[in-house]
Formats: C-alpha cells, structure tokens, sequence
C-alpha cells in the first residue's frame, strides 16, 4: 500500500491485468473529517486515475471502524477565518476550491467510482459520497448534513442534491441536521445499496474478481449486477424510514407560505414522533441566520447545473465562514461543547436580508472554479 500524507491508494491487480484503485481518507481519530491536504491529494490521485489506463474503477472508503467521513476539519477553517478579522481567509478559501473540485470530479468522473459509506457520513463526507456512480451504505450508516447546528449550511453540491430528494424532505434535513438512518438514504437517493457493515473485504474480492474490460458503460453495469446480487445475498433489515413515514407531514410543515412560518411550523411540533420531535430541537437549537441561507441557498440552486452549484456555494461558503455565528457555533459544539451556542437572532424573522443577499456577493472577481470545473 502507498501511504501518502492523509489519503492511502493501493493498487489491486486484476485477473485480466490492469487494476481497481482504492483511495482511503486516513485520519480516523477525528472521523476523517476533511483538511485541505486532504482534498488537494485526493483530487491529484483521482486525475491520476481517471488519465491511467490500466485503472478500471475507483473504491473510495475511510479508514477505521467508526465512518467514511464526518466531514470538514471546522477547527482549522475556523482558526483561518479567525486568523485574519475582516479579510480573506486564505486556509478556508484554498480548502473549499479544492474540496468542490474533488467532489465535481467525482460527480463527473468516466470510471466508475465506488463510495463505501459505513458508519458516520456527514457534512462533506456525504458530498463526496452522491458523486459516486456506485454509494454503498451499510447498515450502521448515520447519515446527515448537521451543519445549521455549527452556524453554516450544507455545501459540497448540497443545492444540487438535497433538491433531488422527495418533496421537501431536502430541505428538512438542511433545517433540522436529521440523522438519517440506511433506509432514509436509499430513499432520498443518496445511497444505492445497503450492505453489511462487516462485509468489506468480501465486497472489494467479487469487485475485483469481475472480468473487467476498456469499456467504463459495460463496467459499470456489471458492476451494478454484482452489487446488487451481493446486497439480495446480504438481505440486510432495514430499520424504517423516517423521511418516508413521515413525509406528508414534512412536505405540509415546508409549504407554509413563509420561512419564519416553516420554522416555527417545525420548531412546534408536538407529536408522538421521537425522531421528528429531535428533528424539531435540531432546528430550534441551529443557527437561525444559517436556516434563512439555507432557503435561499436550495431556491437559487433550483434549474442550476451541478457547476454552478458549487461556485455558487464556493461563494457562499467563503463569505459564511468569516460570519461571528460560525465562529460561534463551532466554539459551542467543537471547543467548549457547551452545546450552548449565543446566536446572533433568535428567528428567521430577525435576520436581515441584507445580511443574506450579502453572502451572495463574491469576494474576488473570477471565480476560482471557473478553469478547474470547465
């Protein structure tokens, strides 16, 4: 295996020659949570690939036991945005450019790429993982886009995604950082299979045991075949759906005529649900500057291409970062852990929209994704 810095490739050689690549984001005591050397390797290793042509597909994992990826390293992409009071942060910006490029290529990548989601998928781990041609999940899979409790917004294509799931449970889940289990994943569309958690090993030897050829469309689709024999061998139970249970709810709380109203809608729920009920606190415990970007920030992505979703979320990620309320809400949750943050407003209603229309504005002139996502 090579090791290199944060990200292991190791090459397995194929029956027939050639090779399946498997890149493994290692740095399991902190959840693999994304840095920029991180992201800035993964998206060299990943043009390696795609250009080599004895590499037929791609198995992207985490390593540990724990999850895939818990998503962006916010200590760091604080402490830059902290390290210059009203300026640029220089650490952020560099990250998020090369994170969404990453993310983009997989999107977009020729070769099949198979994301092995296990345990704890969050925040941009989860952004990298829809890229996939093949996202696996298994079945201790926690998956969600929590990041309204730290003062910022689901990115790495989140505008794209979350407005591809069922009715308006895109949207929930941005507002309230639900934990979603397997079954909600496969659901939304941010899964494909649900396999065992313990059943890596034995999933990488069929993959590799495939009769591989040149061509990606004939790969994929076999793989897709194997896949889903192994997940009918698997028969793994899946616990229920709580997007899908509850959806009609989700979809009437979400078409009330206002954001504020949607809030309160939901901070109000008093029903029998456990699982809507902690989704509720999520929100009423969140950022509410956050939940106002949110609305606006699925409702500008809405007809865009994937492209413009990320230079626009590029935008908004660099000015949200140098916001008091990210600061303040990874202070609460990651520093202290309070879990007490001291928001800015206390609803919807307060935040001004000038302060959201604000974010929207570059900071530089050419968008730094322009080249690298053309």
């Amino acid at each position: 295996m090579q090791v290199e810095y944060s990200v292991c490739f190791e090459r397995h050689p194929l029956p027939a020659g050639g090779y399946l690549a498997q890149l493994t984001l290692n740095a399991p005591s902190r959840l693999n949570a994304l840095t920029s050397e991180m992201v800035t390797l993964l998206h060299k290793l990943l043009l390696e690939i795609r250009d080599d042509p004895e590499a037929v597909a791609v198995f992207l994992d985490g390593a540990g036991e724990r999850g895939f990826c818990a998503g962006a390293d916010t200590l760091r992409i604080r402490e830059s945005a902290l390290a210059n009071p009203g300026g640029e942060a220089v650490e952020a910006h560099a990250f998020f450019v090369h994170e969404y490029a990453t993310a983009y290529l997989i999107h977009r990548f020729p070769k099949p790429v198979i994301c092995w989601g296990n345990g704890i998928v969050m925040g941009a781990g989860l952004g990298l993982m829809v890229g996939g041609s093949h996202r696996i999940v298994t079945d201790s899979s926690i998956v969600a886009m929590p990041e309204i409790s730290i003062g910022l917004f689901p990115n790495v294509g989140a505008a794209w995604f979350l407005g591809q799931m069922p009715g308006a449970t895109g949207l929930f889940a941005a507002l309230t950082g639900a934990l979603l289990s397997p079954a909600d994943a496969l659901y939304a569309g941010l899964a494909d299979y649900c396999l065992r958690e313990n059943s890596k090993a034995e999933v990488l030897r069929k993959i590799i045991n495939l009769d591989w050829c040149d061509d990606n469309e004939w790969n994929a689709e076999n793989l897709t075949e194997c896949l889903t024999d192994i997940e009918a061998e698997h028969g793994v139970v899946l616990r229920k759906a709580s997007l899908k249970d509850h959806r009609g709810w989700i979809d009437d709380a979400c078409a009330l005529a206002t954001p504020a109203s949607i809030e309160q809608g939901i901070c109000r729920y008093n029903g029998a649900s456990d699982w809507l009920r902690s989704a509720s606190q999520g929100l009423a415990r969140g950022s509410s500057s956050a939940a106002k970007l949110i609305f606006r920030q699925l409702e500008a992505g809405r007809g865009m291409s994937l492209a413009d979703v990320f230079k626009m979320e590029l935008v908004l990620s660099s000015n949200r970062v140098r916001d008091p309320e990210f600061a303040e809400g990874v202070r609460a949750c990651l520093i202290d852990r309070d879990r007490d943050p001291r928001w800015c407003y206390k609803s919807i209603a307060d935040v001004p929209d000038l302060e959201i229309d604000a974010l929207f504005k570059p900071p530089w002139g050419q968008n730094p994704l322009d080249e690298l996502l053309a």
